[in-house]
This record gives structure tokens, C-alpha cells and sequence, in this order.
């Protein structure tokens, strides 16, 4: 079995937290995501979704996507550049990136999605809210002085 998830951040390949997932990663494809980044306190992007977006919310640790029609998605004019990563699925990976992206029933640093793509739900993780405060960037990492050029 896999899974599929989009990484924009330090889980991307080539990041310094790749190597949380690597072992898993079964195939990757770079795309094009709906959305936008705004860079965290701490330095990591936080991915906001469009509202018109179709997303189902999940629970910590559970990974289980209904086996329903996935809706159309929306044409929008901004977008994150990431991976599509296929992953060999296991309770203990799925365990792990949940623990590691703060979505615990704890904790909310990210919220995990899944969201409607091309025909399938592909989980992502996401701002826990909107944040004005955090600064927009164009990608991550980010580039001191870097404006986003829809600012």
C-alpha cells in the first residue's frame, strides 16, 4: 500500500528534513499546488489553502480518505511550488509524520488535508489558521529581502 503526500517545505527532497520520510519515498513528481506560503516564527513555510479549495479534514493519525468522488478543483491564480510524494505506507510512518509536523491530539502546529488533485486525495499539511502577522514568501527556503511577486 501507499500513500501520497505534497511537501513544500523541508521535507521536500534535497531539504534537511528529507530524511524523515526518504526511506519511504517509493516516486516523486514536482507540481504546481493550489495555495500560498507564509513563513512560520520559527522559520518553516505554512501552506494556506484557497476557500474555495475541496479539502477533507483529518484526525491525528489517521490517515483513511473517504473512497468518494473527488470533486473538480477550482482554476486559481497562485501557486506552491512542492512534490507529490508516493510512499510506502506504514502505521509507524504515518505515526512519525504526524508526531514531526506537530499534528498530535496535543498539538496543532500544522493541521493535516486532504485535498482534491487531479482526480485523487493527496494529504498535505497546513496553517492551523490564517496568519496575517507571518510574512508571504514566494518558496521556502526563503531568501532574505525575496517579495512574493503577487504582494
Amino acid at each position: 500500500m501507499t500513500l501520497s503526500l505534497f511537501v513544500y517545505g523541508s521535507l521536500r527532497p534535497g531539504q534537511n528534513n528529507y530524511d524523515q520520510l526518504s526511506e519511504a519515498v517509493v516516486a516523486s513528481r514536482t507540481v504546481l499546488w493550489p495555495g500560498y506560503l507564509r513563513l512560520r516564527p520559527e522559520g518553516y513555510p505554512a501552506l494556506s489553502l484557497p476557500v474555495s479549495w475541496p479539502v477533507l479534514p483529518a484526525r491525528p493519525y489517521l490517515w483513511t480518505v473517504p473512497e468518494s468522488v473527488v470533486p473538480a478543483t477550482p482554476q486559481l491564480a497562485f501557486s506552491v511550488a512542492g512534490e507529490i510524494l508516493t510512499l510506502r505506507e506504514s502505521e509507524r510512518l504515518r505515526h512519525h509524520l504526524d508526531d514531526f509536523e506537530g499534528f498530535t491530539p496535543q498539538q496543532r502546529d500544522y493541521l493535516r488535508v486532504a485535498c482534491a488533485w487531479e482526480g485523487e486525495w493527496i494529504w498535505t499539511y497546513v496553517a492551523p489558521e490564517e496568519r496575517p502577522e507571518w510574512p508571504l514568501i514566494e518558496r521556502w527556503p526563503h531568501q532574505s529581502g525575496e517579495i512574493p511577486p503577487w504582494r
